[in-house]
Order: C-alpha cells, then structure tokens, then sequence
C-alpha cells in the first residue's frame, strides 16, 4: 500500500479547526462509489468547506489529509474532539467488488493498526460512524453497516483482525529487539564496541556496524570472530546455505554469497557486504 501525506491546506478544516486529543479512531466510507482516494483528497482541499477527514484509504494507497492533532469535521458532532476520521472509498461496483474490498478492508487493518501502536490505542477504541451515532458522538449515518455485510465483515472482524495485527506486530518487535540485543553482543565480543547491550538499534549500534563492515575480499586474510558468527547463524537459521563449512565464524565466499541472496530477497543492495541495513535486517 501506498501511503501519502499531502494535507488539504485550504480546506477549513485545516485552517480553523483546534487540537485534537487522540483517544479513539472512526471508521467512515464515502457512499460515493468510483471515487477514490486521491481524488478525494483532492475535492476536500478547497475553502469554505466545513467537512473533513484525516485520510483517506482505497485499495492500492492511504492519502493523509491532515495531522493528526488537528480535528477533522467527520462526524458532525462531538466524536470531532475525540476521535480520527478516516474515510474507506467504494468502488463502481461496490456491492459486488470482491476483490476491490478485500485489498481496502486489508489496508485499513494496516492503518488502523499502524495508528493504534501510535497512539497507545487498542482495538476496542476503533467505532464506525454508526456506531457512533448509537453512543451520541456522531450524526445519524449507516457506514460501514451498509457495506462490510456484503462482503462477510463487520466491525467485530474488522476490530478483530486489527487486535491481531497489534499483536503480531508487538511480537515482531520483541523478537527485533532481542535480534538487537544478540548483534550488540556479538559486536562488543569480537571489536570491543562498548555497546550498551539494551536491544535498541541506536546511533551507536548503527556507527559500530558501519565501522566494521564484512565483505568477502579473495585477495585478503577474511574476517573472523563472533561478528561474523552471528551473521551465519542468523541466515542459517532463515535456511540460507552456508557451505559445509556451516557456522565457522569466518567471513568466506558462501557466507558473502548468502548474504547477497538475502538482501536481494529483503529488496536490500544485493553487494555481499554486511553493514548497517543489513545488519538491521537480520535482527528481525
């Protein structure tokens, strides 16, 4: 998903409306099928217009539309001061498009969830427009009811899967960290980098990854030590192959031709050479 930030400056919204205090995100679609995301954008960025939003979502991009400690009028009535708004674009055939729902229901998971880690929010404080007009924070309006039915959802599921996301993501990040934490000690081992070994990959650990770059060189003695053990281990471990050498801590041509298929795969500069990015990369 593509994701833009391009505020709609001359809208109104944007001009005169106050700060926002967070505390929960709302669920709108536009009701306005064929018209989409950028476009949108594009119709709310005028003056004298009294409604607005925070963003946009359709199936291949998330515009932005204003910051996101600044109220949007996108319900009306009180959910303005407490609640994001954020508005899902039909499709022509918007009863009927599968396969357009499935990408812009997958998206707003993603920015849902995104926000939620944000803002320390959980699942359980993402409503519709609907559901906000049932707690009297909003106008009288049936998004998303009318549409996610058609398609199996509703914002049970979608509250639902964006929980999941939280949760896998949380489990990503512990798992990076501690990615983290075993590269920092790998590298205080093997060149006394005085690292604090806390599992953040802070200037420190960026500059100690780019002093000591691994690179296959045949004309040169090969770098060894726990450095380039780790590095091993961690394709090893991804199931990339090391030779029948396996782990043995020396920086060699299967380990360097390891490494370049691993970057390639992660869209990295595929040139066998460890610093860090890639490092970066196999913390994760």
């Amino acid at each position: 998903m593509q994701k833009i930030v391009q505020y709609t400056t001359q809208n109104d919204g944007y001009k005169k409306n106050g700060t926002l205090h967070v505390k929960g995100i709302m669920l709108h679609s536009t009701a306005t099928p064929g018209i989409l995301a950028k476009e949108f954008r594009d119709r709310f960025d005028k003056p004298g217009l009294g409604k607005s939003v925070h963003g946009f979502i359709d199936d291949v991009c998330y515009v932005q539309c204003l910051p996101y400690d600044k109220k949007a009028g996108h319900c009306r009535y009180s959910g303005n001061d407490t609640h994001i708004g954020i508005e899902l674009c039909e499709p022509k055939e918007w009863r009927t498009d599968a396969a357009y729902f499935a990408k812009v229901y997958a998206n707003a998971v993603q920015v849902f969830s995104e926000l939620c880690r944000e803002f320390s929010l959980s699942e359980a404080d993402i409503l519709d427009h609907a559901e906000g007009y049932r707690r009297g924070i909003a106008s009288n309006h049936s998004d998303v009811g009318h549409w996610f039915p058609l398609f199996g959802k509703s914002m049970d599921t979608f509250r639902a899967d964006v929980g999941a996301a939280l949760r896998q993501g949380a489990s990503a990040a512990k798992a990076g960290r501690a990615g983290v934490l075993d590269l920092q000690r790998a590298l205080n081992k093997a060149y006394a980098a005085g690292l604090v070994e806390d599992g953040l990959f802070g200037k420190r650990t960026k500059a100690a990854a780019q002093a000591h770059l691994l690179r296959y060189r045949p004309e040169r003695a090969w770098t060894r030590g726990a450095y380039v053990q780790w590095v091993q281990e961690r394709l090893q471990n991804r199931g990339y192959a090391l030779g029948s050498s396996g782990v043995d801590g020396i920086y060699g041509k299967r380990t360097a031709e390891a490494v370049r298929q691993f970057q390639k795969e992660g869209k990295l500069q595929a040139d066998g050479i460890v610093g860090p990015k890639t490092a970066r990369a196999l913390c994760n």
